[in-house]
């Protein structure tokens, strides 16, 4: 499938080097679950503030020492963890905008890469940080996946089946997120916190989902954020985890693909909302706060011209039992009985060069969701067999009486490649989070 690294990463490109390697069996590179990927994160901050979890399956390891925040040790007061969307590694690894940085990218000195989950797309790695477990073991492989208790692939942000313009339709009064998802939040767990975002996202099925067991305060602005979250650090009894959610850089990078000048620019703005909450927050506080600040994937390029319509090739759809599902970047196929060798073969022929095709148990097998035990459903949720295709190639589906879009993403993300697996893991106390603008007053 080609390297899926980049010729230069910064100071840290032998760590980046590392986390995208290609490992054997498979011949690609597979998140650092053991200690370098978001969902470490999460039990890093649970074992920090000493919460006994109740139920559920168990979390992957802490993160590795040398990245931990906490040392190994208890946290001194509240605990912050930003989720920027779409924020990868590129603007700490040194790629500049088409006229260069015009200065420090803010916390350069802070951020280390990790990786995040695999499919590096936000249903499954939103998940696995509020869990604190890996796509197998949670079950949620893509933000178009198999459910079969409901029998259909479902959009997942949605809550509906896939083709089905109803958002939310799963979700009526009996519905719980365990018929989803077989990893309870740590918030529904006993983690006391807070979660922070947006305001139309509040009551959705996929929300619930995340934050079951969390208090929810949503913000409707950046700004409206930036007061939110100094209110509640700044509460008698602040909570003792904020989850927080930003979704901008990752729109932008949708319609107008991954272009340096702009992820620079969303991550100067993010910057200075950090200063405002540092500024507007008490000095012993925010001295006592620990922010945690990461992404739940980067984005690649994609263009109109490479995407391959699934629905449009009518040998493919004839092998297929049921609609793909996943990503643009990863795509899950279900074979008819019997047909599992013509579908791959079919598939084989269609792709563009440097695809890949791989049995869906290899890939179990092989670590790419996560290491056992997994979800009791994961086999018939994830397929037979798992695509990739190199950017600026991306999968589609139209469902039969589906209104085709008339704007096509030119970023992309849910593959294996460097700036869509790597994110960066920054993190410091709240005092000392001030970007480099502020620091030159």
């Amino acid at each position: 499938m080609g390297s899926y690294t980049s010729p230069d990463w910064g100071p840290h490109g032998n760590e980046v080097r590392s986390l995208t390697r290609e490992v054997r069996p498979l011949g690609l590179p597979v998140p650092a679950y053991g200690g370098r990927s978001i969902p470490n994160i999460t039990r890093s901050v649970v074992d920090a503030i000493g919460t006994h979890l109740e139920g559920g399956p168990p979390l992957v390891p802490p993160l590795d020492r040398d990245l931990d925040p906490f040392h190994g040790g208890s946290a001194e007061g509240p605990v912050v963890v930003l989720l920027v969307d779409a924020l990868g590694w590129g603007p700490f690894g040194g790629k500049g905008g088409r006229t260069g940085p015009p200065g420090p990218v803010p916390w350069q000195e802070r951020a280390r890469p990790i990786t995040t989950v695999f499919p590096t797309t936000t249903t499954a790695a939103l998940t696995s940080l509020s869990t604190g477990t890996p796509p197998g073991r949670h079950g949620l492989g893509g933000y178009r996946q198999y459910l079969p208790r409901f029998g259909f692939v479902a959009d997942l942000i949605r809550m509906s089946p896939l083709g089905l313009n109803a958002p939310e339709s799963l979700v009526g009064p009996t519905w719980t997120p365990s018929l989803v998802s077989g990893a309870p939040s740590i918030f529904r767990r006993g983690v006391p916190g807070v979660a922070l975002s947006r305001d139309r996202f509040a009551g959705t099925g996929f929300t619930r989902l995340l934050y079951d067991g969390a208090e929810y305060v949503p913000y409707g602005t950046a700004s409206d954020m930036a007061h939110l979250l100094a209110q509640l650090l700044d509460r008698p009894r602040p909570p003792p985890v904020i989850y927080a959610y930003w979704d901008e850089l990752d729109t932008v990078q949708h319609r107008r693909g991954p272009l340096p000048d702009l992820i620079r620019l969303e991550v100067d703005q993010l910057a200075r909302l950090i200063d405002f909450v540092r500024d507007h927050v008490g000095t012993r506080r925010r001295a006592r706060t620990t922010l945690i600040i990461t992404g739940d994937h980067g984005q690649v390029p994609a263009t109109l011209a490479a995407r391959i319509p699934i629905e449009r090739d009518p040998e493919i759809m004839a092998l297929l039992s049921r609609p793909p599902a996943g990503d643009r970047r990863s795509g899950f196929f279900s074979a008819t009985p019997g047909r599992l060798p013509a579908l791959e073969r079919v598939l084989r022929d269609r792709l563009p060069a440097g695809s890949r095709v791989i049995s869906m148990t290899t890939a179990l097998k092989g670590g790419l969701f996560g290491p056992p035990p997994f979800h009791p459903e994961i086999r018939d949720r994830l397929g037979d067999l798992l695509v990739l295709v190199p950017s600026p190639a991306g999968l589609t589906y139209l469902p039969p009486g589906g209104a085709p879009s008339t704007r096509y993403s030119l970023g992309a993300h849910g593959g294996l490649e460097a700036d869509e697996l790597v994110v960066p893991l920054i993190s410091g106390r709240l005092t000392d989070m001030a970007s480099p603008a502020a620091s030159s007053h």
